[in-house]
């Protein structure tokens, strides 16, 4: 009887390590294997598409949006949220001048639209994407308003240039391959900067495919620290090989 007990021990013992080894470590923030979708300027009569896209491919993005685009859109920010996505913030108009006047203007624009979405979908995030990127107009004295007010200020390493190539998606495309090939030589992880209004389904598609076939994976920004931005950009991933 003793002997028996001691082999079920033995066997439950050995069950035990086997199923600790075959769970795998989790990933860093800047594994090079993982791709973080954003979509500026939504949500506008574009966005259902690209939801659809992503919907089909099982794919979460993080969704920047511009506080002038609510109004009428409520749906698609619930839609957003219902389908597993994340919100995060674009200011309000998108005009450089605006938004850029001084430091204050831009808290304020942030905001303004991070209380329109928690109005409409009861989510307060203090995420941020400053319009045209944080090199853009984001002086020291803008930085420490910023941060002062609590916004976390996200950039991109991966521009896909959809608003200036616009519907040509053979170039938008091979913009995105090149640079999430790149970050991952870099030994980095790639967020990738698209927009609602320029994105055509077809190319966000092909890019999704494209990544899978690759063994990419996609995230959200969620819980992700720190912020990456252009003052103070993510380090590469020490994985093991790397490591002296």
């Amino acid at each position: 009887m003793k002997k028996r007990v001691l082999l079920l021990m033995s066997i439950f013992l050995l069950i035990g390590t086997l199923s600790q080894a075959a769970i795998p470590e989790p990933k860093a923030y800047n594994d090079p294997s993982l791709i973080y979708l954003t979509l500026d300027d939504g949500p506008n009569w574009k966005t259902g598409k690209l939801l659809d896209v992503l919907k089909k491919h099982q794919v979460k993005a993080t969704f920047f949006i511009l506080g002038k685009n609510i109004e009428g859109n409520e749906h698609l920010l619930h839609r957003i949220v219902d389908e597993g996505h994340l919100i995060a913030l674009h200011g309000m108009t998108h005009k450089r001048e605006e938004f850029y006047a001084s430091p204050m203007t831009a808290v304020r624009q942030m905001k303004d639209v991070q209380r329109l979405v928690y109005e409409v979908t009861g989510i307060h995030t203090n995420m941020a994407r400053t319009i045209y990127g944080s090199d853009e107009g984001m002086t020291p004295a803008h930085w420490q308003v910023m941060t002062d007010a609590g916004f976390e200020i996200w950039d991109w390493n991966v521009g896909s240039l959809d608003h200036v190539y616009k519907k040509d998606n053979a170039r938008v495309e091979q913009r995105v391959f090149n640079r999430l090939e790149a970050n991952r030589a870099a030994n980095i992880a790639s967020i990738i900067l698209a927009h609602d209004h320029s994105m055509t389904p077809e190319a966000l598609d092909t890019i999704i495919r494209y990544a899978k076939e690759r063994d990419y994976e996609f995230r959200t920004l969620e819980g992700v620290h720190p912020p990456h931005n252009f003052s103070d950009a993510w380090e590469p991933h020490a994985s093991e090989s790397t490591i002296p």
